[in-house]
């Protein structure tokens, strides 16, 4: 050291952490003297894959995967690169287990204890779960750090590097390491469910598969649907009971219909009923495969296997799920168009579900009333049933009731004049129906926010909720609400001046929504149709057709819908007296609970195709103003403009 502080001599030597010859005296050395210690890090990524390029052995897919695994430690990468036939995603290179070897063999015998059990933790552990496995109360782990095997990371330790820990866990005999699986078991059991089913199934204990299902149902409960999925599908694999088969395919069918995946959840509720044991399980297997068949269309499938299960339930006593019979039938009448049986069901449903005392079937069936009531055009009374509805779901959080219907709430304040309030309510069922992953739920809130922008003439805004619509229906295989979307957005080409798309669209919705059968939204996409045409011919046929199918029985939007278009279709053709016609037809649907917002559009329909046959009176001036007044009241700006301009045509004319 003396001598070299009088000469110019660069000694440049290298070490590793564990046993540095550094320490001590070389680290201690005057500034005089001196000496420059550089602690090499991790390789960045660049520098990383510059190293890999050479070993031509590795696929793209592989190199990925090594340099991955490798974090930046370039011998580890080189050991990867050089054995990467072996499993690059997994498997623990000989060479890089002989390296770890060699650093545990250094290791006091209750610290090497200790590193393994670590190991069966992962990665990351913590020193109580430790202690827990290894049954020493008062093991601390500054050995293991001293070696720098592992590392401090807040409250926990962290091994140093994946590969260590791999390599540690990988040198346990395996009845020791499922011994030490199923105390890890043990002391999650209070914790962390989840991790409580991993180390089961690896000890590869037999109670893993009904842990999984436990799990699972933790996270549905938390709306992470895709979690729950991932624990059932493991689940599935390992059971071996009849029950826990039975309770895995029962759980992920509903858990894959949750998130709109509608032919995996056909095919696990199958299975659920191929394993079913008793009548009551017989009954809930059939519920969810109705519920399916629903969505995917197959009404007839769907109501005969509600028909088994409402004989099952009434027999064995069960009302909750004889009241959800009752509801789910409702909901397949709901786009048959039958009005009065969707009132029935729901009704039944609602009486049932008071006996069972289930506030959740309550909720459910207030909800199936106010589609009832929407389906016959009494607005009103369906936002007080959806309404009561959402209550009971918030005060009891069941936040898959609640997203499911308020986007009903958002389309029947629309319907009742209130565009401002059905912007507002659209979003927030969007942003909910997001966070708990209901595909469906985001697609009736996206129609919601369509309907309500574009009737404020917000056509920019209406725009991505009627793309997101449609991409929504395509993934969940929902045909029906696909050709809705499409005759939405048909609608807005043709408002934006894009009329060859608009037919082009307008002819898919209408080819769809033929081979589905065309009760549910029919009139409305013919409607749609009939507007974007520019042949007559075409437009008294489908405007036949509409007719035909409102004459048979349908749902009130198809009559609004279908209506709307019809009077502003025909008004475009200066065919005032058809407009007329339509706009009568209108006004006369609902005089129950007459619509603000319906009565405006047929008041605007009328008063349109009166100035369009020559009127030029003061009183139909004075009936503009008034009905611009009204437009202006609700935010119908789209609707308004048109009439502006007709009140500066009368003002023009009138003495």
């Amino acid at each position: 050291m003396a001598m070299a502080s009088e000469h110019p001599v660069v000694l440049l030597a290298t070490t590793r952490p564990e046993g540095d010859p550094l320490e001590g005296a070389w680290r201690s050395v005057s500034a005089d003297q001196p000496v420059s210690i550089i602690n090499l890090g991790p390789l960045r990524t660049s520098e990383a894959r510059e190293m890999a390029v050479g070993f031509a052995r590795a696929n793209q897919d592989q190199l990925a995967q090594c340099l991955e695994r490798a974090a930046g430690n370039p011998l580890f990468l080189e050991q990867l690169l050089q054995n990467v036939a072996e499993n690059a995603a997994s498997v623990v290179p000989g060479s890089i287990q002989s390296l770890v070897l060699a650093r545990m063999d250094r290791l006091d015998p209750p610290d090497k204890r200790a590193l393994q059990a670590a190991s069966v933790f992962g990665q990351r552990f913590s020193l109580a779960a430790l202690r827990h496995l290894l049954e020493v109360p008062g093991y601390d782990c500054a050995g293991l750090v001293g070696h720098q095997l592992i590392r401090p990371e807040g409250e926990d330790f962290l091994f140093a590097h994946a590969l260590i820990r791999d390599g540690v866990y990988e040198s346990i005999l395996t009845a020791s390491r499922k011994r030490m699986h199923l105390k890890a078991a043990e002391w999650f059991a209070a914790s962390d469910i989840v991790l409580r089913a991993e180390h089961l199934h690896l000890a590869e204990d037999l109670r893993a598969a009904r842990a999984y299902l436990d799990a699972a149902r933790l996270e549905l409960s938390n709306y992470r649907t895709e979690q729950a999925i991932a624990l059932l599908e493991k689940g599935s694999q390992l059971a071996q009971e009849p029950d826990d088969r039975f309770g895995l395919a029962l759980t992920l069918g509903e858990a894959q219909h949750h998130i709109g995946a509608q032919d995996a959840a056909l095919d696990a509720y199958t299975r659920a009923l191929e394993a079913a044991t008793d009548d009551t399980a017989l009954c809930h297997a059939w519920l969810g495969l109705a519920g399916v068949k629903r969505i995917i269309e197959d009404l007839d499938g769907a109501l005969a296997d509600l028909d088994a299960a409402e004989a099952a339930a009434r027999s064995l006593g069960l009302k909750a799920e004889e009241a959800r019979a009752h509801y789910l039938r409702g909901n397949v009448l709901f786009p048959r168009g039958d009005t009065e049986g969707c009132l029935r069901e729901h009704s039944l449903a609602l009486e049932l579900a008071r006996d069972a005392d289930s506030a959740e079937l309550q909720a459910a069936a207030l909800s199936g009333i106010g589609d009832a009531e929407y389906m016959r055009g009494r607005f009103h009374s369906a936002r007080e049933r959806f309404t009561e509805c959402l209550q009971i779901s918030l005060e009891h959080g069941f936040g898959r009731t609640e997203v499911a219907n308020r986007p009903m709430l958002a389309i029947t304040s629309m319907w009742w004049g209130e565009s401002r309030d059905a912007v507002e309510i659209a979003s927030e069922a969007i942003a909910a129906a997001q966070r708990v992953g209901s595909r469906r739920a985001e697609m009736v809130a996206a129609d919601a926010a369509y309907l309500a922008h574009i009737m404020r003439g917000e056509l920019d805004l209406a725009r991505p909720h009627a793309e997101r619509s449609l991409e929504l229906a395509r993934r969940m295989g929902a045909r029906r609400f696909e050709a809705e979307a499409l005759a939405f957005c048909a609608e807005l080409d043709f408002l934006e001046g894009h009329r060859v798309e608009a037919l082009a669209k307008a002819h898919d919705a209408v080819k769809i929504d033929r081979e589905v059968g065309n009760s549910y939204m029919g009139p409305t996409i013919l409607g749609v149709l009939v507007l974007v045409t520019d042949d007559a011919e075409e437009r008294r046929a489908a405007s036949a057709d509409a007719e035909a199918l409102l004459d048979a029985g349908s749902i009130s939007h198809n009559h609004l819908f279908f209506r709307i278009f019809a009077i502003d279709a025909f008004l475009n053709a200066a065919a005032f007296d058809e407009a007329e016609y339509h706009a009568g037809k209108l006004a006369g649907f609902c005089p129950e609970e007459p619509s603000p917002h319906v009565m405006f559009y047929a008041h605007r329909g009328s008063a349109l195709a009166r100035l369009g046959r020559g009127e030029r009176s003061a009183e139909l001036a004075t009936e503009v103003s008034r009905i611009i007044a009204e437009g202006e009241r609700m935010e119908q700006s789209r609707a308004v403009a048109g009439l502006q301009w007709a009140r500066d045509v009368l003002e023009s004319s009138t003495p």
